[in-house]
């Protein structure tokens, strides 16, 4: 109780300092009570509330007393509100950042958030401890704002707003003021005058696949070959200025032709800077395609921003015999996020302030080319995936001792479709000559050569 009485006495004592103090002409000195923000805001105007920007409130004796030659003023309290248009913006929180030379927090405190604004009024002690002089600009107060919604939900065209002095916010109104000598000089402001100006942020969703997938031309089914699913955000407010967009989570669809391959799993990639999976991840396979619905997280723990391609998933396809059985020729097909995929359809949109933004799609194209035989890595006569001094010898054997071999396409290191000792010198050569080139590809992973005329009916470190 008595707590309550001492806590009570302090705002009493407070506001007597505040508001009884006797007005004087704002004439000398010159004060200026100013406010910063933005000049530029940028919104969604699918979802104006989940954009928002801080602002400052400070106090500066621009000229002090005779003129501008007295001492800079000993300030022992201030009081101020600062207004907006509630139909506009909503103050969400305020702090007074005013403490002593030596740290100190100022004795009373106390602030008033209403719709069309705040207030502050502050003493800084109540028995003459410390003052503040303000011969610089000065920070008395910060403030957290957000957008609302009404005018500003789907607008095209920027808004202008203000957020300004006021001495009408409270009950009774708190008056703009700074104390000097337990009187009260009225404040002039500065306001600060923002651009509220709609954006929608633009992400592209692209497949990164191979351009080219080669396939047994007698077992199509057995290839098998993966893309990933990458986002980015390509286009920022402020000619590109802007900060990137809090993604929240997404979700799409890529589609592929179902006569020439399935989609036999997709893996999610994403995850938070701290390694946390998504709260969701709905994954869809579908026979002609594949789905992912992401929500990073529920209660907003976390979002991600994409500055460069980042992998959401990774799909896995395999090829189907059918249209692909006996084909000689490559076939032409596209992985495709316009497809409809799934049963409703899965949207491609990137979910920002709880808005869903239709993304630009990248498809990719492929090129499915049959082959026969086997695939090899040239230069490794040994079939044991490494290139060594064995792999010269075996050339060598194979020419003049008469070793056998499954594949002469590896031999073959000059490609001149015949196997020679030129060759097994090139294999050596790459091994043991300064500056040699490796051996051209396939090499150093497995693959094909469909301009050779040689044959490899098989190779050992090749599937």
């Amino acid at each position: 109780m008595k707590k309550n009485l001492r806590n009570f006495s302090t705002l009493c004592m407070g506001l007597l300092l505040l508001a009884a103090a006797p007005l004087l002409p704002a004439q000398d000195p010159v004060w200026e009570l100013s406010v910063s923000a933005p000049a530029e805001v940028y919104y969604n105007p699918d979802a104006p509330t989940a954009a928002g920007f801080d602002a400052s409130v400070s106090l500066w004796e621009a000229q002090t007393s005779g003129g501008g030659t007295g001492a800079p003023s000993d300030v022992q309290g201030y009081s101020f509100g600062v207004a907006h248009d509630p139909a506009l913006l909503s103050a969400t929180g305020a702090q007074v950042t005013t403490t002593s030379p030596a740290g100190a927090e100022p004795d009373f405190i106390d602030i008033g958030l209403y719709s069309d604004g705040f207030s502050a009024g502050v003493v800084f002690s109540f028995v003459g401890n410390w003052f503040v002089n303000y011969d610089t600009p000065t920070e008395l107060a910060t403030a957290s704002y957000s957008l609302v919604e009404g005018p500003l939900s789907g607008a095209s065209a920027p808004t202008q707003a203000t957020i300004q002095k006021s001495d009408t916010l409270g009950q009774p109104p708190v008056v703009s003021v700074v104390v000097v000598n337990g009187a009260s000089i009225p404040l002039p402001d500065v306001p600060a005058n923002l651009s509220l100006i709609p954006f929608t942020p633009e992400f592209q969703l692209s497949a990164d696949a191979p351009s080219t997938v080669y396939y047994p031309e007698a077992n199509p089914a057995s290839e098998t070959f993966s893309a990933t699913i990458n986002l980015q955000e390509v286009l920022l407010p402020g000619g590109g200025t802007g900060e990137y967009s809090a993604v929240q989570g997404g979700s799409f669809g890529i589609g592929h032709d179902s006569t020439l391959m399935e989609a036999t799993a997709l893996t999610v990639l994403v995850t938070s800077d701290a390694g946390v999976a998504p709260d969701f991840a709905e994954v869809g396979l579908e026979t002609n395609g594949a789905t992912l619905g992401l929500v990073f997280s529920f209660t907003g723990l976390w979002t991600l921003t994409f500055e460069t391609p980042t992998a959401l998933a990774q799909v896995d396809y395999q090829l189907l015999a059918g249209a692909l059985a006996g084909n000689t020729a490559p076939t032409l097909t596209t992985l495709s996020f316009g497809a409809s995929v799934g049963d409703p359809p899965v949207e491609n949109v990137v979910v920002v302030g709880g808005a869903s933004v239709a993304a630009v799609e990248q498809d990719a194209s492929l090129e499915l080319v049959p082959f026969t035989g086997s695939r090899f890595i040239r230069g490794d006569a040994t079939q044991d995936a490494n290139l060594d001094l064995a792999d010269g010898i075996g050339v060598l054997s194979y020419l003049f001792l008469g070793e056998p071999t499954t594949c002469l396409k590896a031999m073959d290191m000059d490609q001149s479709n015949h196997v020679s000792i030129s060759d097994g010198v090139q294999v050596l050569c790459s091994l043991f000559c300064e500056g040699s080139p490796a051996p051209s590809g396939p090499y150093p992973d497995c693959g094909v050569d469909l301009d050779s005329t040689l044959t490899c009916e098989s190779f050992n470190a090749c599937p």
